[in-house]
């Protein structure tokens, strides 16, 4: 009886711990490739991150400054097999859609003027349902005029 007791408790922790796994590796990522593609001194980089399952999308908006170049990234778990990644007009209106890449989509932005922006994700393939994403909006350095 103790030991189906124990199994019992213990079969409750790996979700959490891979759960925890999950979310873990999407933030590495998305840290790893802020990291390569470089940020411009003081402006922040935008995240987010969360859960989806196949077809599921998130939505969220983000100010954008005028004149300022920016590299919107996407990544997820291993368990994620295609993500699409959409910037959206302050209207609402598609901008630029990723979709070829499998699961590391990157938009590349300037606004024209500053205002609210929307960015929309897409799990279009886990097959492991849910899979972990994350989203940064990284302001780049401005080339020199």
């Amino acid at each position: 009886m103790r030991i189906i007791l124990v199994l019992l408790a213990v079969s409750g922790i790996p979700r959490v711990l891979v759960g925890q796994r999950w979310e873990r590796q999407v933030q590495e990522r998305v840290q790893r490739t802020i990291a390569a593609v470089g940020t411009s001194p003081g402006l922040p980089v935008v995240r987010r991150s969360g859960m989806l399952n196949t077809d599921e999308a998130a939505s969220f908006q983000t100010t954008l400054a005028q004149h300022t170049p920016y590299a919107i990234i996407a990544v997820c778990d291993d368990d994620c097999s295609r993500l699409q990644l959409t910037l959206l007009s302050p209207s609402g209106s598609d901008i630029a859609k990723e979709r070829n890449s499998e699961s590391l989509p990157i938009l590349h932005f300037t606004a024209e003027t500053t205002a609210v922006y929307g960015i929309r994700v897409v799990m279009e393939g886990c097959r492991w349902n849910p899979c972990w994403y994350a989203i940064a909006v990284v302001p780049l350095r401005k080339n020199p005029s």
